[in-house]
Parts: C-alpha cells; structure tokens; sequence
C-alpha cells in the first residue's frame, strides 16, 4: 500500500507540474502574435512582489556555475535551483561560457522551474572583443576611432555580436561614449576619442553593428552605451571624482553622442555612471534618465547602474538616509536594474521597506520591471530562448574575424613624424636595435581577459626574417631595481644601439599605468623612459 502512495503522489506532482507549464502557454504573454507592450503588461499584472523585485538584481556567474580563472568550467544544477528557485532571476554577469550549452540548461530550469517561465538575461563585457576566452580582440577603440573608418567599426561590432550570442550571451557592456578631454583619466583608452561628431558616429557604428538586423537573430547583442553621462571629465581626471558643467555644454558635447547612439542607433540600454553632475548622483538623475533619455530621446530599453554605483549614492555621495532610501530614489529617476551593488536579500528587503515607507510607489517599481521584460521579449528570449550549441566553431575566432582584427590595427596606427625620410626602413639597413621593455608587451588594452597579443618586438623578428639583424635591450627594469643594476641595463642599451644602424625605442604607458582605475597626476613619461 505504502508503495502504492509514493506511485500516486508521483503522478500527482508530475500532473500538477505539467498542468502548469499547460496554464502558462495559454497566458497572453506567451503569445508571440501580440504587441510587446501587451505582452510586458499581461505578465506585470501576474507577477508577485518577490518576482518583480528579482528582475531589477544581477547575480555573478559564480553564484550560479563552477568558475576557473574567468570562464564558466562547469554546469551547477545545485546552485541554479538553490538561485533561480521558483521565482526567477533578473540577469547574470562574469559568466562567460565556453559554450551555449551552459546558457541553455540555466535558461532550461528558468523557463520550466519558475511559476511564470521567465527567461534570464546573460550579460558580459564586450569592448573591443567578446571578453570570453579565445575570442577575437580588436584594437582598442581609440585607435579604432583612429581609422577614420566608421565601416570598419560596424564590422568590428558585427563580429563581437556574433561571437558572443554565439555563448548564448545577450547583452554587452559598452560601447564608451564619454569624451576623452582630460588624458590623465586612466580609461581614455575605451573612449573614440575627443571629439563629439566622431565619437558620435563610431559609437552609432558600434551599437548598430552588435545590435544587427533584428534582436532575435542569432548574431545580435544589446548595445549598453556608457557611461550615461559626462562621466569622462571628472575633476582632477579621477575616475569616480565629480564633474561640474552647465547643461548648454552638457548637450553640445557630452550628451550628443548618446542622443545619436539612441536616436539613429537605437540602443537599447544604457549604464548610469558612478558619478555626479553638479551635485546629483547619475544614477538619481531624473532630468538625465527620464526627462533627457526616455521623454526627449524615446529610449525603449533599461538602465543598468554601474557596478556599485547605486551603493556609492548612498556611501559616497551621502545623498541617501539608507538603503532604502537610496534606492527608491534611483528607480523613481529611471533606473532599472542594479549592478552588484547590495547583496541579494538586502536589495530585496531594502525595496520592500521603501514601499511600504511610501519612498517608492508600484506605479514606479512597475516602470522599471517592464523596462526589463520590455527587453527579454524583443531579444526574443520568450519565445526562441536557446541557442544553436553548434555556432561556436563555425563563427568564433574565425580566420575572417582575426583579418579583420589586423586590418583594424593597421589602419588605426598613426604616424606622427617621420623626419629625414627614415621610415618605410631603407634595404641598406642590416641591423637594427629595440630599446625598452614595452616592446616585449603583448597586452591588448583593458577589457581583453587574459588574451594576448604579438609584441612589437617578435612582429619585427617576424616581419625581418634574415634580413635583418634585430637585436634587443630592456634599457631599464622595475623600481625595485637598484641605481647600480639599472645602470647597467642602460648602458647595454646604449652600447647595442651604437652598434646598430638604426635604433626604435618603445615607450608610452605600461599596463600598471593605463585602464580603469588607474588614473595620473600627471602626463609625464614614466622616469626610467626619460
């Protein structure tokens, strides 16, 4: 008899679970026919409070899979139940699939264990190439913006959408819209340079080129423009340091190449940067994220807030009384989802108590939910939400992609001088001497992973062959080097160079120098390049 109950009890768990994946198929959200905006309002009106405030957080792909170094190792069906559960997930980030079969079984288990099946949004790094391992990296978009060449930069973008949707990723985290105007800012590198126009018109290449033809192919990603906005003249070229400037400027220059980005590019996301305009956190900027963004420009996408960006209104800024507070007034300014900002459970009881203080209304927590769902139904993720497992060998790192990878980094070379017609290297030359470190560096620019590139140092050796003699000198070594040691080094120099026809001495800024975080007081050369 006891073996006779579990039969039945099994039964019954299997007819309730199927009953319910039958119920969810009738709902009209399900239907493919119906307008988005239908679609994101039936499923609103379902949604529990829990539900809804889970679509607004990011979780880190650690949390749901095992991670090596920087990519997903392996599937965890543990840690996806005991996180999606039965309510579901907004996003996740720091994923990075090796391929799209880990996408599909956590887009599998979102889609058939949550009560209303909604599908889970994968977001990644993607700046000048998808950041996953063995993906093709392009060159850094400054020099891509030195190409003149906006073609060359939607065809950049084209490969870094397919690469990554091709993982099941499908959304990226760029591209930098900010203007480079004070280069003591260590992320100049991310930007297309000064000028508004320009950057204007590769930023509108770039988001055209990852968005595609349509959001639901295979081959297309989110644009995320960022860092929205005025971000990249903080005071001092400090990173998170804040910026005061009117708005006739702000609109001119600043905010001009977002406009363009969203109005003729269509993005349809945006990230709210980490700092303040003249006294207001980006990120509780009404006038910004809803006046400017949504009224004026029609942006349909979401806000994402940079990683720590909500919290540090709250820390940092000191415009918030408490989590809560900081909060509801980031989301009644416009933004949508946060970016690692406070753990799970308290984001969660933060915005419960923010309702029930009256700091935030449904109607606003409501606007931002359906800003997210707004987004998984055009990528499609309701009704087409897996990936082709077969698309990473026939698209990825293909030898097209790394053609197009040189062709990028010949055209954005710049020649600044060429005195006495020293260069192309005239065939009388035999022997030529490297001076400096740097020309051993295979660093590709922030945001590359762990990729590397060729050194300048073996692209001579390469490219000369026999005939000519490269010969190479370090020139000097690492502060902790001592006075007498980098003597010597320099005198090695010195003494290689003499001996040579022709010396190329590399020098600018070294990988601890230049990216995030990594800002200057000053432009000098490093003093051991002097």
């Amino acid at each position: 008899m006891k073996k006779f109950s579990i039969y039945y009890l099994v039964i019954l768990i299997f007819f309730c679970a199927c009953n319910n994946q039958s119920r969810k198929s009738e709902y009209p959200y399900r239907n493919a026919q119906l307008p988005v905006s239908q679609r994101v309002a039936d499923l609103l009106s379902r949604m529990t409070l829990n539900e809804k405030i889970r679509q607004l957080d990011m979780w880190s792909g650690g949390e749901v899979a095992n991670i090596v170094n920087h990519d997903t190792n392996s599937f965890s069906a543990e840690k996806v139940a005991e996180v999606i559960d039965s309510t579901g997930i907004g996003s996740i980030h720091d994923f990075y699939p090796m391929s799209a079969s880990e996408v599909n079984k956590i887009q599998r288990y979102a889609l058939t264990h949550t009560r209303l099946g909604i599908p889970v949004l994968f977001i990644e790094e993607g700046l000048h190439g998808y950041n996953g391992a063995g993906a093709t990296y392009f060159p850094v978009p400054l020099e891509l913006a030195s190409a003149w060449d906006t073609s060359l930069v939607h065809h950049v973008g084209r490969v870094i959408g397919t690469e990554a949707r091709a993982h099941g990723i499908e959304m990226i985290l760029g591209p930098v819209l900010g203007l480079a105007r004070d280069p003591r800012w260590g992320r100049v590198e991310e930007t297309y340079g000064e000028d508004p126009y320009l950057d204007a018109c590769n930023g509108v290449a770039m988001v055209k080129g990852l968005q595609g033809d349509s959001l639901q192919d295979d081959n297309a990603v989110i644009a995320e423009p960022k860092h929205f906005a005025i971000h990249s003249i903080p005071e001092a070229g400090s990173n998170t340091s804040p910026v005061s400037i009117g708005e006739r400027e702000a609109r001119s220059a600043f905010l001009y190449p977002f406009e363009e980005a969203v109005r003729v590019g269509g993005a349809m996301g945006i990230m709210a940067a980490y700092s303040e305009d003249d006294g207001i956190p980006c990120v509780d900027n009404h006038w910004l994220l809803t006046e400017v963004l949504r009224k004026e420009w029609g942006f349909k996408g979401f806000v994402l807030s940079d990683l720590g960006a909500i919290r540090m209104s709250l820390e940092d800024h000191h415009v918030a009384a408490d989590t809560s507070d900081a909060l509801a007034q980031t989301i009644k300014a416009g933004l949508d989802m946060q970016f690692y900002d406070f753990k799970h459970p308290t984001f969660e009881r933060a915005i419960k108590k923010a309702l029930n203080e009256h700091l935030l209304s449904e109607k606003d927590l409501d606007r931002a939910v359906g800003d997210v769902l707004r987004v998984k139904f055009i990528l499609g993720l309701f009704d087409h939400p897996y990936i082709d497992t077969s698309l990473v060998s026939k698209v990825f790192h293909t030898p097209q992609s790394q053609q197009l990878a040189l062709k990028a980094a010949q055209e954005g070379i710049i020649l600044l001088k060429n005195d006495h017609g020293l260069l192309p290297i005239k065939k009388t030359i035999r022997s030529v001497a490297v001076i400096g470190p740097l020309a051993t560096s295979t660093y590709l620019g922030d945001y590359s992973a762990d990729a590397t590139g060729i050194s300048i140092l073996d692209g001579l050796k390469e490219r000369a062959g026999k005939m000519l003699k490269i010969n190479y000198a370090q020139g000097y070594g690492p502060d902790s080097l001592s006075e007498a040691a980098q003597s010597v080094l320099i005198s090695k120099a010195v003494g290689i160079s003499n001996r040579c026809d022709i010396s190329i001495v590399v020098l600018g800024e070294s990988e601890r120098m230049d990216g995030e975080g990594k800002d200057r007081a000053h432009l000098d050369l490093d003093s051991r390049q002097k």
